[in-house]
């Protein structure tokens, strides 16, 4: 059908009208216009619509519905990476970080802060071009993310196309902002929830999660879903007029329609940043939706450009958190539970405790010296805390309200799992269990480890399913995953023709990977991701990892002779080489670690000595490792290079004496950029 250029030039005129009364509406909570009046202009815009599907654009109001539900979540690459940020806990932590940015910012007279309460919600990524809504994502790792833009598009605070303004819309933009449910939408939820027997929601930022975890964006439609920005990421402006300022870009989303935390301030020095901490911290319990804390923002773009980062985590942001929320319950169990590598841990259950919007009912108390220490006993009452708002831990008990008839916990003489005898080595507070995989917890605990995201990441293969293959004799190892079949899962509890392919396409997608990863996924003691990444840059293959010597262990940075230990002992047992070699045999195929050899540290002995600002120790091992360097812990006359932080010691004595060049932290990090 032929579309009239009035009728065409109407639905435009419906799009930018109800877009501005949207935003009156749900981004400034000032109505310009009565429901009814809204209504009917939509519904002309519907009707419209419904008569030229030509009309009908992704970027139109009516969108907000919900289409179709997808099959799944498509993996998306950001175009900037979502960093994560520092924390600070104290006033100290800000001064430090302050401390630490003068230093840099040597020619600086002035620093100044972009200030806003640091939302509990979901982190997600808007891709604008040409000013309208192009996709939409959520953080994952911070470099892939997944595809959510049916959800999005749900949101009336989030506008499907820029609001014209005097400040011109670049061609293309990455916007950052946090999802989030007002405390009271939330409560309501639940409230509906109970009601229809369905599923209860711990706390706000998990009801935003699974709104944003739905393949139905009919379910997102129906949750009272609200978003602020406050970040960018990828920018195509003009140079001359592209903002300047963190608080410039808060201008520019304001003009386009895209609603800020009006919470959010300019701090002119440090001093206005605690005090700004202090008036938020105030205001938290009168705050319609939940805050965790504040993220402070160096203002200005170049000098964050010229701090730069470190890892993951940008040397120009922080966030300052809330002290942990304390609560009071009561003691009903203490079990022992067997670790992947045998260690026993006694955990407490008490009475469902709420803090801080989540409701908590286990916490570990690590090992038996805790438990001697906190003299905790079953039917106590005791004070729990979540340990950087996140973690349940026991702080105190309250000896006023013990009972006389409670006794001390006592420590486990045999294997919870397997009844084996416990051991307990010299120095160390941990009973363990040295049964190894013929315990079935530490089998359970091992197959867990291995399909664990940051290991093989074998989606799909949670404790539950894990409990159940190993109970019903299909797998006994790691490599019994890859000699599964879809009949065996058949078999088992909640497993249909769908569920069983998805599982098996997952365990197969595993078999790339990289060496690195494998290694971790192994669950050698000691070795956790880091150590993981130094063994496979400097064995580089598996077949020279698997013939390591004690010797040549001992020699990577940050393996010392415990950990060398574990793992040449690991080594040297002739089931887990056979292990690893079936794996091989079954179609492992680990990529070979990539080394820079172009860069003025590669081929040279470096040495490390002293504490840094702007880069963890371990961090800056692994970047030295990566461009070909030989990171030693001892000067000699072989040394090239010794790298000094603060309070460098006698290591820095030694390379003078030698004639060894010396590098501080700034041109130590220049080179590795190169």
């Amino acid at each position: 059908m032929k579309v009239d250029s009035e009728v065409k030039s109407r639905v435009l005129e419906l799009h930018k009208i109800i877009n501005e009364h949207s935003y009156n509406y749900h981004s400034l909570d000032n109505p310009t216009i009565e429901d009814s009046a809204y209504d009917a202009l939509f519904n002309e815009l519907l009707e419209l619509e419904a008569k030229y599907p030509g009309l009908s654009f992704s970027h139109s109001p009516t969108q907000r519905i919900g289409s179709e539900p997808l099959e799944g979540f498509n993996k998306v690459d950001h175009l900037t990476p979502m960093l994560s940020l520092e924390n600070a806990f104290n006033t100290k932590d800000l001064e430090d970080f302050n401390k630490r940015i003068m230093e840099r910012m040597v020619s600086e007279n002035q620093v100044n802060f972009s200030c806003e309460p640091k939302l509990d919600g979901i982190a997600v990524n808007l891709i604008y071009k040409e000013g309208f809504l192009h996709q939409a994502t959520t953080r994952g790792d911070g470099k892939t993310g997944e595809d959510i833009t049916h959800n999005i598009r749900t949101i009336p605070s989030i506008p499907l196309s820029l609001l014209e303004s005097k400040i011109k819309a670049p061609s293309l933009i990455e916007i950052r902002g946090e999802v989030f449910i007002d405390i009271n939408d939330f409560k309501e939820i639940n409230k509906k929830a109970k009601t229809d027997s369905e599923k209860i929601f711990a706390n706000p930022r998990n009801a935003a999660a699974g709104s944003l975890r739905q393949l139905d964006p009919r379910v997102a439609a129906s949750r009272p879903l609200k978003f602020f920005a406050h970040g960018i990421g990828s920018l195509d402006f003009g140079k001359d007029t592209s903002p300047k300022t963190q608080m410039e870009v808060f201008d520019c989303y304001v003009s386009w329609g895209l609603p800020i935390n009006p919470l959010t301030e300019q701090a002119n020095d440090i001093n206005e940043c605690i005090s700004y901490f202090k008036k938020i911290e105030s205001l938290r319990g009168q705050l319609t939706y939940e805050i965790d804390g504040v993220v402070f923002k160096v203002n200005s773009f170049d000098m964050q450009q010229s701090l730069g980062q470190v890892s993951r985590a940008p040397r120009w942001a922080i966030a300052r958190k809330f002290p942990a929320e304390v609560g009071s319950t009561k003691v009903k169990t203490i079990s022992f539970q067997v670790g992947r590598v045998g260690s026993i841990t006694p955990v407490a259950e008490f009475e469902p405790l709420n803090i801080g919007g989540v409701v908590v009912s286990h916490a570990s108390i690590h090992n038996f010296d805790e438990i001697e220490r906190l003299d905790v006993r079953e039917g106590d009452t005791v004070q729990i805390k979540r340990a950087g708002d996140v973690i349940p831990q026991i702080i105190k008990v309250d000896l006023s309200k013990r009972k006389k008839a409670l006794q001390k916990v006592k420590p486990p003489t045999a294997c919870p799992s397997c009844n084996s005898e416990l051991i307990k080595l010299e120095n160390e507070a941990i009973l363990r269990c040295n049964a190894g995989t013929n315990c079935p917890a530490q089998k359970t605990e091992s197959i867990r480890h291995y399909v664990s995201r940051n290991a093989l990441n074998i989606d799909g293969l949670g404790e539950r399913i894990i409990e159940m293959l190993v109970q019903n004799n299909l797998v006994s190892s790691l490599p019994d995953l890859y000699l599964l079949k879809k009949e065996d899962l058949l078999e088992l509890e909640g497993f249909a023709e769908k569920s069983a392919s998805k599982l098996l396409n997952s365990i197969e997608n595993s078999k790339e990977t990289t060496l690195s990863r494998f290694i971790y996924a192994l669950g050698i003691k000691e070795v956790g991701e880091a150590t993981a990444l130094n063994l496979s840059l400097n064995f580089l293959h598996i077949e020279r990892f698997l013939l390591a010597s004690k010797e040549e262990l001992i020699d990577i940075n940050d393996i010392g002779p415990i950990a060398a230990d574990h793992i040449f002992n690991y080594l040297s047992k002739k089931d887990n080489q056979d292990q690893i070699k079936k794996l091989l045999k079954l179609g492992i195929k680990l990529q070979e670690v990539q080394i820079q050899s172009d860069n003025l540290l590669s081929a040279k002995v470096v040495v490390i000595t002293g504490s840094f600002t702007g880069i963890a120790r371990s961090q800056l091992k692994e970047e030295l490792i990566r461009v070909g360097a030989r990171v030693s812990s001892s000067v000699s006359k072989r040394t090239d290079f010794l790298v000094t932080g603060e309070k460098p010691g006698s290591k820095l004595k030694k390379a003078l004496d030698l004639g060894v060049e010396v590098l501080e932290e700034d041109d130590v990090l220049r080179i590795l950029k190169q």
